[in-house]
């Protein structure tokens, strides 16, 4: 099973399409920010686009709890969310929260924060790229074919350094997660 949450007016076929909003063709109609409709360990994939962000501070943990829940071992998990340094991370007054390099890291098995934890899910960030241009932006403008992307996600260390010094910020970041069970 592979859900598209929060699909907004992205409905994708193949997919079960989950939205709150009825103006929009849903599949399953959800309030992300409650307990999600699906049954224990059914879940193959996750596809969250300009999402997470919206959940309230107070129920992000229940949520990506949902989404641990739901899961079973080795299911992936996509996101696509604004980096904390773009203009349109603070601009929407639905966004609750901001991420950038590192911000799943607590959720690793092995996540060296001397016991710190805030939930029993765990995740292993199998990538993470900042993102100069937001994705879909990058593919109606056909600016795919400049490598500008790239020059940013060498490697973790490269990343970390290009969010603190690079002053135009990034419009998004994008994690894949693999549920660890």
């Amino acid at each position: 099973m592979r859900l598209n949450l929060g699909c907004g007016r992205d409905y994708r076929s193949g997919w079960i399409n989950v939205d709150s909003n009825p103006e929009v063709l849903t599949d399953v109609r959800a309030d992300l920010s409650r307990d999600l409709p699906f049954v224990e360990n059914s879940v193959d994939e996750i596809y969250l686009d300009n999402v997470i962000e919206h959940i309230p501070r107070e129920r992000l943990f229940v949520f990506l709890e949902e989404l641990y829940r739901i899961c079973h071992a080795g299911a992936r998990i996509r996101i696509y969310a604004p980096h904390y340094s773009g203009m349109h991370a603070f601009k929407h007054l639905g966004h609750y929260q901001y991420f950038g390099v590192g911000s799943f890291d607590i959720f690793k098995p092995d996540a060296p924060f001397n016991g710190e934890r805030y939930s029993h899910a765990r995740f292993e960030v199998r990538a993470e790229r900042l993102l100069f241009f937001h994705h879909n932006l990058v593919n109606h403008l056909y600016l795919s074919r400049l490598p500008i992307n790239g020059l940013f996600n060498f490697s973790t260390e490269w990343m970390l350094l290009m969010e603190r010094f690079q002053f135009l910020g990034f419009d998004e970041i994008f994690y894949d997660l693999e549920v660890m069970k």
